[in-house]
């Protein structure tokens, strides 16, 4: 059997060699697999890292949602593993000129979707082409303030078409007037920025927020950055709230999600309050970072080594060359660096080992706002330099680091005894030092070209002035594969089930016992359709590489969907994806399903979602969505049991769909 899935294998990287790629198949057919439909999605194994902190992000500032999609494969083939979008939320007008980008920065309400980047419907296939790709989507969340209603005394008044919700209601919003002593911790989390600054310690105000936020990982969403989290009040601060634990603590699927907050460095910022909760941005580092590569004056290599992070953990930072706040805001901190100082402060940040980088993508065409906002930025992050960073940078997670500078003007990155990336911001050198790299002859991946030798626990080699070496020797390692679910029972007629699998030139499944389907990692297969209750489904994975190949099977069983309680909510209008909490009061302490807003519900058609929850007998159930919930707050929930329908208050024990009486009119 072994030999057969051998010849499978050995045919599949055949056809990849002979020009038989994953693109040329782009759009796979729908497969019948257990008596359903799967469509098979077309990736490439990017060799992208499976944790969205361990790689590196691209920052497509002022991108459309579709412009992103358009360009996923070549941001994949460039070793970028997350994507962060500008604000997602409506805004206050519908500005498109590039010197106006402040606008995404001023919302009038907590749902997705604006003029400038495009609707909800093309921000949830943003996500579900990008995990194609195994990227990540994360998203810049603007929780801290609205838009005003204008200059002078009125910019800390909310604009006038804020969410009717948030602006009427008085204890959603703090005094109405601007930090003076930005040392006073009080003021720099209670006062404003120059904008309508919201009371983020309001509960209601919370659920609003983490409504909002459950909708967007509903739509696949994989993290999230936090505007202005330094002025959003941590549990021990003068006046604190529960804020980040609670925000943070409710959101679905949170132990995937990688988040991090604006906290600049300065006055009272409390940055190492802010790491117990989320990773930070590094603002102090990427300052150093400019001044290594002479922005400031003369170079000095030496001024990117430390991190300046208040002792915080480099595995809590996110560093940069430069943010879209230096580059735009009028004291245009770093709007005069060159393609080659992003280069080379680019070649630094990505090459360390614990921090996540985030590379900015600057406007395209002569000027500093040359681009209208939706447009696609200019195309330095294709660079080939950049490129080879960005892929030693995923080839080497895991491995420690090891600095060494030779005068002011070059760095080595040492990565374990892995890899090791030089710097060289001066002339012409010679290479001549100790290192840990294991002996052998490495070539030059960057466009300088080159090989380097290592031998007796010394590198040497030659590197022109103004260039990079990127050196490493990709080992092959053993593939691994999984799959989401995890494998066991399931009460719905169908499962679709994800398969995953890294460090692998190719995969191929099996459904109990079936022809082999060659399929990329991320490709999801729907099992069970129409099938009888108790059926078993094997389903066998192999993924392989050039030194060998693992093979697993996992187990699927049909069961009884009376067995426990399933739940079918028809989404009111204006709703988007509803989350369901359910409780059990008849007991004491109370019982719960899971902590307020509850979990996502599965979109099942028609504007019906369902939910399931096993071992439960009865409950009550409250449905919400972006601040709204039926029933309404501080009423009980609906009493459920077996398996309910409930459509606009009313619950039925059968699918409505087949109900012809006055229930559906």
């Amino acid at each position: 059997m072994r030999r057969t899935w051998s010849i499978v294998l050995f045919v599949v990287l055949l056809l990849q060699t002979i020009g038989f790629t994953p693109e040329a198949q782009a759009n796979a057919d729908v497969q019948q697999l257990g008596g359903s439909d799967a469509k098979l999605t077309t990736a490439t194994n990017y060799e992208l890292p499976e944790r969205t902190k361990d790689g590196l992000i691209f920052h497509a500032w002022n991108w459309s949602f579709d412009n992103i999609t358009r360009n996923l494969p070549e941001l994949a083939q460039a070793g970028f593993k997350a994507v962060q979008t500008s604000p997602i939320q409506a805004n206050k007008e519908g500005l498109t000129e590039g010197s106006k980008w402040w606008i995404l920065y001023q919302p009038i309400n907590f749902n997705i979707g604006n003029s400038q980047l495009g609707s909800r419907e093309d921000f949830r296939q943003l996500c579900q082409e990008a995990h194609k790709y195994g990227i990540s989507v994360i998203v810049d969340v603007v929780a801290n303030h609205t838009g005003n209603a204008g200059g002078g005394n009125q910019q800390y008044q909310p604009a006038h078409n804020v969410d009717p919700v948030i602006k009427n209601n008085r204890y959603f919003w703090h005094e109405a007037r601007g930090v003076e002593n930005w040392n006073d911790r009080w003021q720099v989390t209670q006062w404003g920025i120059g904008l309508p600054d919201l009371n983020t310690s309001n509960q209601e105000l919370q659920d609003i927020i983490i409504g909002f936020l459950n909708d967007a990982i509903s739509l696949g969403a994989d993290g999230f950055r936090f505007d202005a989290a330094k002025h959003i009040e941590l549990p021990n601060d003068p006046g604190g709230s529960n804020f980040w634990p609670r925000v943070l603590g409710s959101l679905n699927n949170k132990d995937r999600l990688f988040n991090y907050g604006e906290v600049l460095q300065g006055g009272a910022d409390n940055f190492a309050g802010y790491a117990n909760y989320l990773s930070l941005s590094a603002s102090s580092y990427g300052n150093s970072v400019r001044s290594a590569v002479g922005y400031h004056g003369s170079i000095n290599i030496d001024a990117a080594k430390s991190f300046n992070a208040n002792n915080v953990s480099p595995s809590k930072l996110v560093t940069w060359v430069e943010s879209h706040d230096t580059y735009a805001n009028d004291n245009s901190e770093s709007t005069g660096l060159n393609d080659w100082q992003i280069k080379m402060g680019w070649a630094i940040i990505a090459s360390r080992a614990e921090t996540t980088s985030l590379f900015f993508n600057r406007p395209a065409g002569n000027g500093k706002f040359a681009n209208r906002l939706g447009d696609a930025g200019n195309t330095l992050w294709k660079d080939p330099d950049i490129v080879a960073v960005n892929k030693f940078h995923n080839a080497m997670v895991g491995q420690d680091e090891y600095l060494r500078t030779q005068g002011n003007q070059i760095m080595q990155v040492e990565r374990g005894t892995k890899g090791m990336t030089i710097v060289n911001l001066g002339g012409n050198a010679q290479i001549n030092t100790p290192t840990r790299l294991e002996d052998g002859v490495y070539q030059n991946k960057a466009s300088g070209g080159g090989s380097f030798t290592v031998s007796n626990g010394r590198i040497t080699g030659h590197l022109d002035g103004g260039r990079i070496a990127v050196l490493y020797n990709a080992a092959q390692q053993t593939p691994t594969v999984s799959v989401d679910p995890e494998e066991g029972a399931f009460f719905t007629d169908s499962v679709t089930v994800r398969m995953n699998y890294s460090n692998a030139n190719s995969a191929i499944y099996t459904l109990n016992g079936g022809p082999a389907t060659p399929f990329k990692s991320g490709d999801m297969v729907s099992i069970g359709a129409g099938t009888p209750i108790g059926s078993t489904f094997v389903l066998k994975i192999v993924a392989a590489n050039l030194s060998g190949q693992t093979e697993k099977t996992f187990r699927y069983t049909k069961e009884e969907p009376s067995s426990g309680i399933t739940v079918h909510f028809y989404k009111p209008s204006g709703w988007g994806a509803p989350n369901i909490y359910y409780y059990d009061d008849s007991v004491t302490p109370l019982k719960e399903g899971s902590a307020w807003p509850g979990v996502a519900m599965q979109d099942e058609g028609n504007g019906w979602y369902v939910y399931r929850a096993p071992g439960w007998t009865q409950a009550k159930v409250i449905f919400n969505s972006n601040g709204n919930q039926v029933p309404g707050s501080q009423m009980p929930g609906y009493d459920v049991s077996g398996e309910k329908w409930i459509k606009e208050g009313r619950i039925t024990s059968q699918d409505p769909h087949g109900i012809t009486d006055s229930y559906d009119r």
